[in-house]
């Protein structure tokens, strides 16, 4: 393994993945899984001989040398790991924003019914917690 491709691919891939962070966390989820997998593709497609060689440097090798570990195989870990966490951000915002809008009725009033009563009854416990937790300070 050489140590100068090492540090390189390293820098390379946290360089991307502060990239795909940042613009989850300040722009858009979809943006982000759009740069997510679109910077790969376009540097493959741009220039396919430095792509290829770079995504096939061995960073290691596991079980006495059977299992080589590419920086294909580094990018296929980066990519579910983020994909993942977009994923999750945009079911959570999606749950938060339903629960937001079934708790009340277009006039104002609460909801009546078995969803809203359960509803209620979530709210009051996360309520009932709240207040436990900030008496105990």
């Amino acid at each position: 393994m050489n140590i100068a491709a090492f540090i390189g691919s390293s820098m390379l891939f946290v360089l991307f993945v502060i990239v795909v962070l940042f613009v989850l966390i300040n722009m858009s989820s979809r943006l982000a899984l759009i740069i997510l997998l679109a910077i790969p593709l376009v540097f493959i497609f741009v220039v396919p001989d430095i792509s290829i060689a770079f995504l096939s440097i061995q960073q290691m090798s596991l079980v006495n040398g059977l299992v080589p570990v590419n920086n294909f195989h580094i990018l296929l870990m980066i990519w579910s790991t983020l994909i993942g966490v977009i994923l999750y951000t945009e079911f959570l915002t999606w749950y938060l924003g339903k629960g937001m809008r079934l708790k009340k009725n277009a006039d104002g009033s609460m909801k009546n019914g078995v969803s809203a009563k359960l509803d209620k009854s979530v709210y009051d416990a996360i309520g009932n917690v709240k207040n436990i937790l900030s008496n105990k300070k």
